[in-house]
């Protein structure tokens, strides 16, 4: 079995290092406390935060993901549909179901894992004044034992047209629920500070910052061996920290790319850099109708501007060589071109420089060009 996972939250054994993080999450978490928790996609922030509440004893997670977000009534939903998802397993479910009866909730049993679910009337649109009735609800849950409370990918809830409604009201009721600890995970870190180190928002310094930065290349690499190992194959170091760097050391893709080299190698086998191709091959394969999805989408302009970030990076990309290189004469071209190409989420800035969201993308484009 391949024992890499990538995509999906990690706990026990599958879940490497990050003592001093841990330490620090445990005991906000015991001291509900609010926590605002920084680092980049796939770098591993939901799985610490969910290994952090396991080794809390009696905590509960309700987990509400607000990737891609785009109004209030789609917020509480979300909200309402972890309660349910934590609440399943309980008698209180059914008191639940009583409480949101204005929604019209329909309990029928999943037929895969014959757990009850319920559903809501979506010709009922839920409004601003919503949220605090939902929060309330939370708050509820938290007289039988309290959860945490964990919103990821808290900054899309900026793509909202009245967020700064939305970041008020839950603010207002947040702020009194003193016993329950809420953590606010990010991944876009100039949004997180609009939200949380901005004067005038709502949410202004009204959470302990954390950062995870990428796993140490000495603990990471050495936990990636042991995998290796298991499954009577060697990586050698050279390779490793190929792995490493292909995938910008962010640890999702690191797995990603040590799952496909695991998937094109065989028992016994000492895995060199002539393997790193076969690897590459099939994670293009797998997502190559993906990729062609992000170039149907661009202009030639912006095709160029995101071929010559991949051959030349994306740190000098109004300099005169790197225009020259992609055909430009105007910076403001490049400008644009990088807007949309954010907007799309094809791009991502970090510390001065343009980045691909997904590195292995990066490395398919000469290839299409």
């Amino acid at each position: 079995m391949n024992p890499f996972k990538y995509g999906t939250i990690v706990s026990g054994e599958d879940f490497c290092g990050r003592k001093a993080l841990l330490k620090q999450l445990i005991g906000s978490i015991e001291a509900s406390q609010r926590i605002v928790l920084l680092g980049e996609r796939r770098v591993g922030k939901s799985s610490a935060v969910y290994e952090a509440v396991l080794r809390c004893n009696g905590e509960r997670l309700l987990y509400v993901d607000l990737l891609g977000i785009k109004s209030i009534d789609a917020l509480c939903r979300r909200i309402l549909r972890a309660i349910v998802i934590l609440e399943q397993k309980t008698g209180w479910l059914e008191k639940i179901v009583k409480s949101l009866a204005y929604l019209r909730p329909s309990i029928s049993v999943d037929p895969i894992t014959s757990m009850p679910t319920v559903s809501f009337d979506a010709s009922i649109q839920l409004k601003a004044n919503s949220i605090p009735e939902v929060l309330t609800l939370i708050e509820s849950l938290g007289k039988k034992r309290k959860p945490v409370v964990v919103f990821d990918e808290f900054q899309d809830i900026l793509n909202l047209e009245d967020s700064y409604e939305a970041l008020a009201l839950l603010r207002s009721k947040i702020q009194f629920q003193s016993a329950i600890p809420y953590i606010f995970v990010g991944s876009i870190r100039h949004k997180m500070d609009a939200i949380f180190t901005h004067h005038d928002s709502p949410f202004f310094k009204s959470a302990i910052p954390m950062t995870v930065d990428p796993l140490p290349y000495e603990e990471f690499s050495q936990f990636l061996k042991k995998k290796f190992t298991k499954g009577q194959r060697k990586i050698d170091d050279d390779t490793l920290e190929q792995v490493f760097g292909m995938a910008n050391n962010i640890s999702g893709d690191i797995q990603q790319l040590c799952e496909a080299l695991w998937e094109v190698t065989s028992e016994r086998e000492i895995i060199g850099m002539d393997k790193l191709k076969g690897a590459l091959e099939l994670i293009f394969s797998r997502e190559q109708k993906s990729y062609e999805n992000y170039i149907s989408l661009l202009t030639d302009i912006q095709l160029k501007c995101l071929m010559a970030i991949a051959m030349e990076g994306g740190k000098r990309v109004f300099s005169v060589s790197f225009m020259k290189f992609a055909g430009f004469n105007n910076p403001s071209t490049v400008k644009r071109a990088i807007t949309r190409l954010i907007k799309l989420n094809i791009l991502f800035e970090s510390e001065d420089e343009y980045r691909f969201t997904n590195p292995f993308f990066r490395a398919w484009l000469p290839h299409k060009g």
